[in-house]
């Protein structure tokens, strides 16, 4: 009742209810997961926070995951995509030139480590100091947007006790233009499939972390 009639004060002046819905006659925003080093990306991925982000910020996006090539002509059209994966990788001077190529013009990409995995991560940290020398991945302050845009995230939790998740932030000319977490956010419970850790190490709130930077990178 109270939200009803809140809502009829909004219309009696002219007031609109506050959100991020984008225009719906659109076609849906797609996000990709990353194919590199001759066809390697993560095992899995859910992509239930897609679904979050549609249900709970009535953004317009695709609610499935399509997997893209690095090195495609097309890179750019995508305003978000996702680096993954478990294996050590290194990738050639063509990817890297897209991959910086596609940062500088303004584009967005959330990295995770499949299930923590550490051969990965040293891989993607050595690449990225080859890509930007002089940038830096810095910690974020829970008190960053991006853990506030749809769900209020106070705190992070691991899968394994004790643990306390950090995520890294690369800026470009002032901007946001990667969250990285070494510890998955691949929300492999959700993944379906033969998904599974098994031991592996991921952050409890991953489907509500990676809503949350959907709807920083489509609303900044």
């Amino acid at each position: 009742m109270k939200i009803k009639l809140f809502t009829m004060l909004l219309l009696m002046f002219g007031m609109t209810m506050p959100t991020l819905a984008q225009d719906q006659t659109e076609k849906p925003i797609e996000v990709p997961l990353l194919t590199y080093n001759r066809g390697k990306t993560a095992a899995c991925f859910a992509s239930k926070f897609l679904d979050l982000a549609v249900r709970k910020g009535e953004l317009n996006v695709s609610r499935s995951l399509t997997k893209i090539p690095l090195e495609t002509a097309e890179l750019k059209s995508y305003p978000m995509v996702i680096f993954s994966g478990d294996l050590r990788f290194k990738l050639s001077k063509e990817e890297m030139d897209k991959l910086k190529g596609y940062i500088d013009a303004g584009g967005f990409v959330l990295a995770s480590a499949g299930c923590s995995n550490e051969i990965w991560n040293a891989s993607f940290k050595k690449m990225i100091k080859a890509v930007y020398p002089d940038s830096g991945l810095k910690p974020l302050s829970l008190k960053h947007p991006i853990f506030h845009t749809l769900y209020d995230l106070n705190q992070l939790n691991s899968t394994k006790p004790g643990r306390v998740p950090i995520l890294y932030g690369l800026e470009i000319k002032g901007r946001l233009a990667m969250v990285y977490s070494p510890i998955g956010i691949n929300d492999t419970a959700h993944a379906g499939g033969e998904c599974c850790c098994c031991g592996g190490e991921e952050i409890m709130q991953s489907p509500l972390v990676n809503a949350n930077i959907l709807a920083y990178v489509l609303t900044h």
